[in-house]
């Protein structure tokens, strides 16, 4: 089983981390983590079919921690 993990966000308030699966394709899963009292914790985990789709997704997210406008999708 090989397996990738890379972070696309590294503030404080707001960690992703972009998980694949090499054995299976068509799983790319973000995770958002917080900080908490004693240590981190996942507050968010999104499952998505395409890394492009995880990675659109991801750069709302950062775009709203850092105090951006949200966008519908």
């Amino acid at each position: 089983m090989s397996t990738s993990e890379i972070s696309l966000s590294t503030r404080r308030d707001c960690h992703l981390t972009l998980f694949h699966d090499t054995d299976d394709p068509l799983s790319w899963i973000l995770r958002r983590w917080k900080r908490g009292f004693l240590g981190r914790r996942s507050a968010e985990v999104l499952w998505f079919s395409t890394r492009e789709q995880a990675e659109d997704y991801a750069r709302q997210l950062v775009r709203e921690c850092e105090g951006g406008p949200r966008v519908a999708v």
